[in-house]
């Protein structure tokens, strides 16, 4: 190791996630904040059987990252119950960024995000969460061109951005009224289809 002081390496992701990650437990929990919301540690323990002090103690080194913040507390016999949600994407690249990634960590990344998106969307049917309320699904395929495939990508990045927009907007009045949130997947993709 030495011989790398001075150099400047490639970053895979940044260095304050993968120090937040050392642990796979700290992992679990950003995750299933992204997935429900918020959640407890309390709610987290019992789910794998663990003691709550030793899963706290991950929540407080996520907090300590601020990667998570504490949303309500709930006063309980002798102590009091922390909820938290996430406060930053799981992760975050622009075009050409991602592009200069090796393809096999791209690849990774990929797979890892349809599993999950396939994962939540049969949760969601299975549970009746899917069509309990209005909601949007649709599949289009087109046939575009190269300067049609930049549009394409330049329209997605903008609805993204609204995405974002309306998140943040969210944050501000829930924090204001105490509105309980209703934890919602978006999940978009355009990409070119296989050959076969």
């Amino acid at each position: 190791m030495a011989g790398l002081q001075g150099k400047k390496l490639k970053q895979v992701i940044d260095p304050t996630l993968a120090k937040a990650f050392t642990h796979p437990l700290r992992g679990h929990i950003w995750v299933t904040l992204f997935e429900r919301g918020v959640v407890s540690p309390t709610e987290i323990a019992n789910e794998l059987d663990l003691d709550v002090s030793d899963v706290s103690y991950h929540f407080r080194g996520l907090k300590a990252r601020r990667l998570i913040r504490v949303v309500r507390t709930v006063p309980r016999r002798g102590f009091d119950e922390h909820f938290y949600e996430p406060v930053a994407p799981i992760f975050e690249f622009d075009d050409a960024q991602w592009m200069r990634l090796p393809a096999g960590i791209r690849e990774g990344f990929s797979g890892e995000m349809v599993r999950q998106i396939v994962e939540q969307l049969t949760a969601a049917v299975g549970s009746g969460s899917f069509d309990d309320r209005s909601r949007h699904l649709s599949q289009s395929w087109l046939m575009v061109d190269e300067r049609g495939w930049r549009e394409l990508m330049r329209t997605m990045q903008h609805t993204l951005d609204r995405v974002e927009a309306i998140k943040q907007r969210c944050a501000k009045r829930r924090e204001a009224s105490g509105e309980p949130g209703i934890s919602v997947s978006v999940p978009m993709a355009a990409f070119e289809t296989s050959a076969d």
